[in-house]
């Protein structure tokens, strides 16, 4: 009893800023607790479960003064300029999974990461070129997704030289939208985990889904979870900090360039996906009719489908020799 009332006495002694801590950190722990008890149908399957058997999380530290870790998966040939996939704001770098399974087996190497937090769109430039050379990676093809797609058009701009192409799906060439529609971005460093998951899951689809789609949100939830607070609000910050990135910035050839886009509905903006298209008028487009907003998982098939016939166009995977004549 006396330590009871010893510890209800520590409480009511605590500053503002401390209970409101404590309460973010038990609130935190009861939404990890939920997430925990229900695991979603895809990483329950086999092809995930073949997947994490089958290859490795690695992680590289890049930098001197201010070392950042960086989290991936590598896997497929390693004669061939890598297909680098880059997760939006809410994911993780097994979201791409489905990309590894499918595409490696067919000549294409795969490597999907998981970036550490940056706070500017330079620095996340940077810390990218650095992974890629501390990985021993001199040419890239990109598939960026949402937030993932525009840091790859900005690295395009910073070193043109390394991207072979680029691939982008749902994703947008401005941040102007985000940057007006979130007034309290400046703060996204101070908030805690859960109001920042609380924040991204708003734009979330929550009803009337069919069965893939839906699965593919479940599963997009729990890798959610797992991403820490620095991760949380540097995506955020990144996501809604006005960019650097204007028409012909990126100077890769049309032919070069794969705009991947679902058509029903998603959270992006059609004017953003406009925007998109005026920025790049010659490149291919690759409509998919339904899929939400992950359709690397939702659609996998046809999103894979699109991969390959861009890559195709570039070479990759090389022509097999027949030595035999």
């Amino acid at each position: 009893m006396v330590g009871n009332l010893q510890h209800l006495s520590n409480f009511l002694f605590l500053s503002p800023s401390s209970v409101f801590s404590l309460v973010c950190q038990i609130l935190s722990s009861a939404v990890r607790k939920m997430t925990d008890d229900a695991i979603s149908v895809y990483a329950r399957s086999k092809e995930y479960m073949f997947f994490r058997n089958q290859v490795a999380f690695q992680r590289v530290t890049v930098g001197n003064i201010n070392e950042k870790v960086w989290q991936y998966y590598d896997f497929g040939p390693r004669d061939v300029a890598p297909l680098v996939c880059i997760p939006g704001a809410s994911g993780t770098a097994d979201v791409f999974y489905k990309q590894i399974v499918s595409l490696t087996p067919k000549g294409i190497r795969v490597i999907a990461v998981q970036p550490p937090p940056y706070e500017t769109h330079q620095g996340w430039c940077k810390g990218f070129d650095r992974f890629l050379d501390k990985i021993n990676i001199t040419k890239v093809h990109l598939f960026g997704t949402s937030l993932g797609g525009y840091l790859a058009q900005c690295y395009c701009k910073l070193r043109p030289s390394r991207v072979e192409s680029l691939i982008l799906n749902n994703s947008f060439c401005d941040t102007q939208y985000f940057h007006d529609s979130a007034p309290c971005a400046a703060m996204f460093s101070m908030m805690p985990e859960f109001m920042l998951k609380r924040y991204i899951l708003s734009n979330f689809p929550r009803t009337n889904l069919e069965p893939e789609i839906a699965n593919s949100v479940d599963f997009m939830v729990e890798k959610l979870e797992s991403l820490t607070q620095p991760e949380l609000a540097s995506r955020l910050t990144l996501n809604c900090a006005l960019g650097p990135l204007k028409p012909g910035d990126v100077t890769l050839h049309p032919e070069r360039i794969t705009i991947i886009d679902t058509i029903d509905d998603n959270a992006l903006p059609n004017n953003l996906r406009e925007e998109v298209y005026k920025f790049y008028p010659e490149a291919r487009v690759a409509d998919i009719k339904t899929g939400g907003d992950f359709p690397y998982l939702s659609r996998a098939d046809e999103v894979n489908m699109h991969i390959q016939i861009h890559l195709r166009k570039l070479g990759i995977p090389k022509p097999v020799v027949n030595n035999d004549s």
